[in-house]
């Protein structure tokens, strides 16, 4: 059986300033984002920590993706992985 990809658990946001958000707004840089900001440029203000994968929360986690691609593609390896879960 595949592994689901990880996810990011919760983030935690700083109290900040109106007056900090608004700067932010004006910058435009979330105007592109799904949530509104960008973690990995200006928007790292608005978070305090992660919980869990930053790759997840910047978008796709390239590395978990990656191993996924690799068991599908070499099977055989899987099910080595899974025989060893269950000894």
């Amino acid at each position: 059986m595949l592994p689901l990809l990880p996810h990011h658990k919760s983030l935690t946001k700083p109290t900040v300033s109106d007056e900090l958000i608004l700067a932010y707004v004006k910058t435009r840089e979330g105007a592109d984002k799904a949530g509104g900001y960008g973690i990995q440029g200006m928007g790292a203000i608005l978070v305090e920590k992660i919980d869990g994968s930053y790759d997840n929360v910047v978008g796709l986690p390239l590395n978990a993706t990656m191993k996924l691609i690799g068991q599908v593609l070499n099977p055989d390896l899987q099910a080595e992985e899974d025989d060893e879960e269950e000894e």
